[in-house]
């Protein structure tokens, strides 16, 4: 199925979206967050750090060969493709390089924590707990440092239904792209149909379609 760019557009002015970012800021609020603090660089220490990427192996074993077809679609749009656990702790990033090193004077490089209790309103923390499509743009950030950013995340979920991370763009507002979110949840989706895959215990695994070409596509 191909993306349908009018669906970014339509989770950027709907009043659900505006709900939901002033639900998001009501809460860092009420956990005392200064809008105009500096972005946080605290990371785990060594040993914490090997054990989040043992338990995520499967998850960026299978994201990052995603990551990088989602990015050469999004290439010219100075973004980073951020995979995170379900956490919100950044696991792997896939971008340009100048938007990298921007990047990474907000903290957004593995290793950091992007919950919304650490980083305040932004599309992965926020994703993670409304459980949904998250698109968050400008001036909706919570901390004003990351105002120049716009970020959509779509959460992964394992095949028991808990999230097993975010899958999330993120780029200089100024050159936010109308298909992006699409493109994002239909990379979700690969990944998602290889967590179902790769499920521990005896699975049978059934793909159908009412198209058979459809089969062996994320469309399945």
């Amino acid at each position: 199925m191909p993306p349908d760019p009018t669906k970014s557009m339509e989770l950027l002015t709907s009043p659900g979206q505006r709900q939901r970012i002033e639900l998001s800021h009501a809460r860092c609020r009420d956990l005392g967050m200064d809008a105009r603090r500096a972005p946080n660089f605290s990371s785990p220490s060594a040993g914490q750090w090997r054990l989040v990427l043992e338990r995520s192996e499967s998850l960026r074993r299978l994201a990052v060969p995603v990551m990088t077809l989602l990015h050469r679609q999004i290439a010219r749009a100075r973004s980073m493709v951020i995979l995170t656990d379900s956490a919100g702790c950044i696991l792997e990033t896939v971008g340009d390089a100048q938007f990298l090193q921007q990047a990474e004077k907000v903290a957004l490089s593995a290793g950091i924590d992007w919950s919304e209790a650490g980083k305040g309103t932004n599309a992965i923390g926020t994703a993670l707990i409304d459980k949904l499509p998250t698109l968050v743009h400008g001036e909706q950030h919570f901390l004003q440092a990351n105002h120049f950013l716009t970020c959509s995340a779509v959460p992964l979920w394992r095949p028991d239904g808990s999230i097993a991370g975010v899958l999330d763009v993120t780029g200089h507002q100024s050159s936010y792209l109308r298909h992006t979110m699409a493109l994002i949840d239909l990379s979700a989706t690969i990944i998602g149909n290889g967590l179902v895959v790769e499920a521990p215990g005896a699975l049978v695994c059934l793909s159908f379609h009412a198209r058979p070409d459809l089969l062996s596509t994320p469309a399945q």
